[in-house]
């Protein structure tokens, strides 16, 4: 993506997300307004096909935006509509202007469709899940929600619609399925929340003064963002490899890589963060509980044990491969 495009998307992104903002969409207010303002820049529809009105992007182009997304703090699922905009719209059904998220659902014997840890659901006016080898487009509104620990307002630990006749359309799973697009654009959104993380510890590293001297010019706090700054850093470089696709939808192996080591970046970034700020980065007034905020939610799903689970048995069903033969040959080489 070119530097020009990528700009026109986040400086009226940093205009548009303050932390005022923010905190009034934590809270539950001001959603609407936010999404049609970030709606009208025009990137949602980047994914579509260009004969249906889109501009006929690949996954890996639009990487950036969904990085810059996470950096901003927006809460929206951008990136999530951006993908379900272009599968719906290739499908043949017009995905309209409101926010979608998406998900799998669990197993389960009945016919009600029920989906688990599904971020920012409340903010959304459907939901596109995975089952049973179709895609379900089902209206939110119309599912029992109950809410996460981490941002009630925002997200549900559960969704569940009695049955799939809740559905507006329908269509057949074709490549990833919603485990691996969530994955992928996961990772994403995630290392953009790691890298703004990283500026407030800098930042706040170099205006703290404590002995007359800023603590950003102690050895031992200077060790720890260096720390902090190089699993941001790693993160990044996955998600990059987690879009790494020429088309709308991630590769399997590649998102769960991304997922696995955005999510083990996660929980070294936010301790070392708060570390260094000290008891005020754990304070309401403070920025910096937005942001870990959002890393510890994403963690606390398991996603990472699932996508380790799931290159292990990669690994395993290669009987003699060494992993680092398994790494350039299935990982590496893909991207």
């Amino acid at each position: 993506m070119t530097d020009s495009l990528l700009d026109g998307f986040e400086r009226p992104l940093r205009e548009l997300c303050t932390v005022e903002a923010l905190r009034r969409i934590e809270a539950g207010e001001g959603a609407g307004a936010l999404w049609a303002q970030i709606d009208a820049l025009g990137y949602t529809d980047a994914l579509m096909p260009a004969e249906l009105g889109g501009a006929g992007l690949a996954l890996a182009d639009t990487h950036p935006l969904f990085f810059a997304a996470g950096r901003a703090g927006l809460s929206l699922p951008f990136a999530e509509t951006a993908v379900a905009r272009a599968l719906l719209a290739s499908a043949g059904h017009q995905p309209g202007g409101g926010c979608i998220v998406i998900a799998a659902a669990a197993m389960t014997d009945g016919d009600a469709v029920i989906c688990h840890d599904v971020q920012d659901a409340a903010l959304s006016e459907f939901v596109l899940v995975s089952r049973t080898g179709e895609w379900l487009l089902l209206p939110r509104a119309a599912a029992e929600f109950v809410p996460g620990a981490y941002r009630p307002a925002l997200s549900a630990d559960t969704l569940r619609w009695s049955d799939a006749g809740h559905a507006v359309f329908r269509f057949p799973v074709q490549g990833a399925d919603g485990v691996v697009i969530h994955n992928a654009l996961q990772a994403a959104a995630m290392a953009g929340t790691m890298a703004r993380v990283t500026d407030l510890t800098v930042l706040y590293a170099n205006d703290r003064k404590q002995f007359g001297r800023a603590i950003g010019k102690f050895q031992a706090v200077q060790q720890d963002i260096a720390v902090l700054a190089s699993q941001a850093a790693t993160a990044e470089m996955a998600s990059r490899l987690g879009c790494a696709s020429a088309g709308p939808l991630p590769d399997p192996l590649l998102a769960a890589t991304a997922m696995l080591r955005a999510c083990e970046a996660a929980a070294r970034v936010a301790s070392i963060a708060h570390a260094v700020h000290g008891a005020i980065g754990m304070t309401e007034e403070h920025e910096l509980g937005l942001f870990t905020r959002r890393l510890h939610e994403s963690r606390s799903a398991g996603a990472h044990v699932r996508c380790a689970a799931t290159l292990g048995r990669e690994v395993l069903a290669r009987r003699g491969m060494p992993v680092v033969d398994f790494v350039r040959t299935h990982l590496a080489a893909a991207a």
